[in-house]
């Protein structure tokens, strides 16, 4: 490249000596000596740097390959699409492929104990979960049976646990609200299970698992918030044991109510249930020193890592110790003296379609709240899906295997679809037990089949066992571990950071989590996700059809870098030029935008503008609207002597400027940019509106000076005004043969310095 430099350089030389034209030959000059700083950079000739430009040569065989092709046999024919059909199936069933390759020995006595902890830990936490989504409490154990025995089959992370989920039970919650009797919620749940699974499905089959990267961290943080208070609202009845409180809709509804029962205090419940508390709180302080003594170097003692196991176990502690509770006080007639669940029906769930049970039969029937319904199911399909993808790829990353997005939601939706013919609500990933799944040792999906049987054995031989147990420990469980999920961290964290996005702030994100706190709260879960997501949306938009045009200035400090004018006021700037840069895409949504704003910084600039720089850098693509937008606006600024540079054009926006822009139009005029290169940057195409306009006669220096007020035709420059550092330049008129040597400088400086100046 440098040869072929240099011999262009030479012929400009030659050529410009021998014009009668001034201006031709800095014309050529100019083109030069941005072939010098640019070499691959040429408009006609376009060298090959990509990889998506190469071609493959064609090789000598192949001509006698053709000649010796034929048309494929039946029985290759039947083979290929017995193999493509092969590997459809496997990919959309994992388990054909990791059971046949199974470790029996190696890794079943794992799969099998940290299968049979995971389930022993779901059916206390089921228990809870299901206390917060207002139905039957035999519906949660339900929800660890038949979906982790169905993710196994389809899912692809080992330790992903499946079953009830705390934020899955707030939509839930919110669903079933407007219905009084517990029944009806409870086959109502598993009608939103069929609904949201289906969803699942649907959206994992189209591949469309990028719907979830709508709900941003600010939005699931005041959502997540604002379902706890509701949770933590809902459970003071239990806490409190209020036997005969009225059903409040809303959160103003429901504290009316809870205000109105509190004289029905069980005194001896509420202490119950603080003390559970405690206990929890002491479990949780022991979980968090032994995590820390197991970070350290060990040997560490054998007792450390059983207990770690046994305060994540701590809410079957709480159970075992509470229903011996119960049970010991209990009167003679048999009677507690505090609020028990009472009756549970023992053994497995039986198959009966969601869609055939009463309750929904009659919602479909009467049309009640069936489209709210439907788009709830929505709803709790992605949230669902972003907790349980969120902690499987949590654990992908830490133990170094990829999961399947599409995969995984097909997976989830098949679980929940197939639960809710069991009694099941919508399932939903965890990240204490798929954090847990990982400590004990799970190596496999193996380890979801294995919760099937202790589930099973446990609905079968221990549902009595639950009839004490108390209300208040479930409202206990379920008050500590919702207290947990109150992140007001991150919306003090966005009030500090409260100024506009050019600044740094964080304005937007901080008006996303309170429109989705408030909303959740006092107008329902759909309305505050729905409202927060639709904000968020307008906002992508906005930013699409508005992006910012900003002014751009060299600060020397820096190293003679380009930064904002705005945020930087000590930026230089150049009489007549103006350096602009457009930071978004520029398609038919942000054309005229661009228009505008790029004609109100040129018409509010400090004097005339006669040379306009747009830098490119932040422009992925152009369309049409955007392409004629240009010309127009180029056609324009021609008639009043505006020329325009365009610097840092990357790919398909500079081979469209190349074709469009580039060339002479049908009627032989000028191209409306008449620039030597498009693969320029923003520095060059500066010196190259320097140099037209000192071709003007106007006084701005061409150099990298640091006093660009010095005018190079009346007089010898200063080496700190030079180019670079540069001892001086004996000339007294600007000419050809100045530029010339400074080009010779640039290439000996590359040359010497390994190809960096």
């Amino acid at each position: 490249s440098s040869s072929s430099s240099s011999s262009s350089s030479s012929s400009s030389a030659s050529s410009g000596s021998s014009s009668d034209s001034d201006d031709s030959s800095s014309d050529r000059d100019d083109k030069d000596m941005l072939s010098i700083n640019a070499p691959n950079a040429k408009s006609e000739e376009r060298q090959v740097s990509r990889i998506g430009d190469w071609v493959a040569p064609a090789r000598a065989t192949d001509g006698y390959n053709k000649m010796n092709d034929s048309e494929p046999t039946s029985a290759e024919k039947s083979a290929a699409c017995f193999a493509y059909t092969k590997e459809s199936v496997v990919s959309r069933v994992p388990v054909l492929a990791w059971l046949p390759l199974y470790k029996w020995k190696q890794d079943f006595f794992y799969d099998f104990v940290g299968g049979a902890t995971i389930a022993l830990i779901c059916l206390v936490q089921t228990l809870a979960h299901a206390a917060i989504a207002t139905t039957d409490v035999i519906q949660g154990p339900y929800c660890a049976f038949v979906p982790p025995f169905v993710y196994a089959m389809l899912g692809t992370s080992p330790h992903a646990s499946i079953s009830s989920g705390a934020i899955a039970a707030i939509l839930i919650a919110d669903q079933l609200q407007y219905f009084h009797d517990i029944q009806v919620r409870t086959e109502l749940a598993c009608f939103l299970a069929f609904i949201s699974g289906i969803w699942l499905v649907i959206m994992g089959l189209c591949k469309a698992a990028y719907l979830v990267r709508f709900l941003s961290q600010s939005l699931i943080s005041g959502f997540v918030t604002g379902g706890s208070v509701l949770i933590l609202e809902g459970q003071v009845k239990n806490l409190l044991g209020l036997m005969d409180m009225r059903h409040g809709v809303g959160f103003i509804d429901t504290a009316m109510a809870t205000w109105d029962a509190v004289p029905q205090t069980n005194l001896v419940g509420l202490a119950l249930g603080l003390s559970m508390m405690g206990v929890l709180q002491l479990m949780m302080w022991l979980k968090k020193w032994t995590t820390a003594k197991l970070s350290l170097p060990g040997p560490h003692p054998k007792w450390l890592k059983p207990a770690k196991i046994a305060s994540e176990m701590k809410e079957l502690l709480l159970v075992a110790l509470s229903v011996m509770f119960a049970y010991f006080t209990r009167l003679e007639n048999g009677e507690t003296i505090i609020p028990v669940v009472g009756s549970i029906p023992p053994g497995l769930p039986p198959f009966r379609p969601s869609y055939n049970l009463p309750a929904a039969q009659s919602m479909m029937a009467t049309q009640y709240r069936l489209h709210e319904f439907i788009l709830g199911g929505f709803l709790v399909a992605l949230t669902s899906f972003l907790t349980t993808y969120a902690t499987s790829k949590k654990q992908a990353l830490q133990h170094g295997y990829q999961i399947d997005a599409c995969q995984e939601m097909f997976a989830l939706g098949m679980a929940g679809t197939c639960g809710s013919f069991f009694g099941s609500f919508p399932p939903s990933g965890s990240l204490s037990r798929t954090s847990l799944a990982a400590e004990v040792g799970v190596k496999t999906q193996m380890s979801g089949l294995m919760k099937i049987v202790v589930v099973g054995l446990s609905l079968t031989f221990f549902t009595p066992v639950l009839f004490y147990l108390p209300k208040a420990t479930l409202a206990a469980i379920i008050l500590r571990a919702t207290w947990q999920l109150l992140d007001f961290t991150t919306a003090w964290e966005l009030w500090l950071a409260f100024k506009s996005n050019r600044l740094g702030g964080m304005k937007r994100d901080f008006v996303v989590w309170w429109i989705s706190f408030f909303l959740t709260v006092f107008c329902g879960v759909l309305y505050g996700i729905g409202s927060a997501v639709l904000f968020s949306i307008l906002m992508l938009v906005r930013d699409a059809a508005m992006p910012r045009m900003v002014v751009l200035g060299q600060i020397e400090s820096l190293g003679n870098i380009w930064r904002d004018s705005e945020v930087w006021p000590e930026g230089r700037t150049f009489p007549g030029i103006l350096v602009a840069e457009f930071r978004g895409p520029l398609s038919f949504a942000s054309a005229d935008w661009f228009s505008q704003e790029l004609e109100r910084l040129r018409l509010n600039s400090k004097g005339q503008v006669e040379i306009v720089v747009l830098s490119f850098g932040s422009v992925h693509d152009l369309d049409k609207t955007a392409i004629e937008m240009l010309r127009e606006l180029l056609t324009v600024w021609r008639k009043f002597g505006v020329n325009c540079i365009i610097s840092d054009a990357k790919s398909r926006v500079r081979l469209l400027l190349e074709q469009y822009f580039a060339k002479p139009d049908k009627q032989g005029k000028a191209p409306l940019l008449d620039q030597p290169a498009f693969m320029i940057s923003l520095d060059d195409a500066v010196q190259l509106a320097k140099r037209m306009l000192a071709r003007r006669g106007r006084d701005i220096s061409c150099y990298h000076a640091r006093d660009d007020t010095h005018d190079v035709r009346t007089g010898p420059m200063k080496g700190s005004q030079g180019w670079r550092g540069s001892t001086g330049l004996s000339s007294t008129k600007y000419s050809v043969k100045d530029e010339l040597s400074i080009a010779e400088e640039h290439q000996f400086a590359r040359a010497t310095s390994g190809g960096a100046v």
